[in-house]
């Protein structure tokens, strides 16, 4: 399944430079719907469902990488300089150290955020926050970019109990 992708995306590079723009979007718009068609077909839906998640997941996590960078700059530019930086405990839903490490990953490459320790036992992620109002705003931030990564990789499987 993985290859049919790879060899349309390999195919698509190599004439990328005989096309215009536009024909690079018509290109890839093409092998998406062959893809979506195919998918039932060939019962790669699993992997196609992946595939749109990761994708958005990414365009998602840029936007929001940019948008701290502009509450950072905003912060660093301002006359005056009031922050209330604050060391926060977040509850993770899942209870597995390969997705703390992403999550604290991703938390990390955010600016304004930095994660710092992982108590697996408890499942609880330790996060330093720049410039907080509450403790409520930096964990409903940790919470959506931990949603949007959970429903990325559990796309196309059953789905798993939450820790409470």
């Amino acid at each position: 399944m993985l290859a049919v992708h790879l060899l349309l995306a390999v195919g698509l590079a190599a004439f990328a430079d005989a096309l215009s723009p536009s024909g690079v979007v018509l290109a890839f718009v093409l092998i998406y719907v062959l893809l979506r068609l195919s998918s039932r077909l060939l019962g790669m839906r699993a992997y196609v469902v992946r595939l749109e998640l990761g994708v958005c997941f990414v365009g998602w996590f840029a936007l929001e990488i940019l948008k701290a960078s502009l509450d950072v700059a905003r912060l660093v530019l301002a006359r005056r300089v009031a922050i209330a930086p604050a060391v926060l405990r977040v509850r993770l839903v899942r209870r597995d150290e390969r997705v703390a490490t992403l999550l604290g990953c991703l938390l990390t490459l955010t600016p304004g955020t930095l994660a710092l320790d992982y108590d697996a036992a408890g499942g609880v992620l330790y996060v330093h926050a720049l410039d907080t109002d509450g403790a409520s705003a930096v964990e409903d931030s940790v919470r959506r970019i931990e949603a949007r990564l959970l429903a990325w990789l559990d796309a196309g499987r059953p789905a798993r109990e939450e820790v409470q």
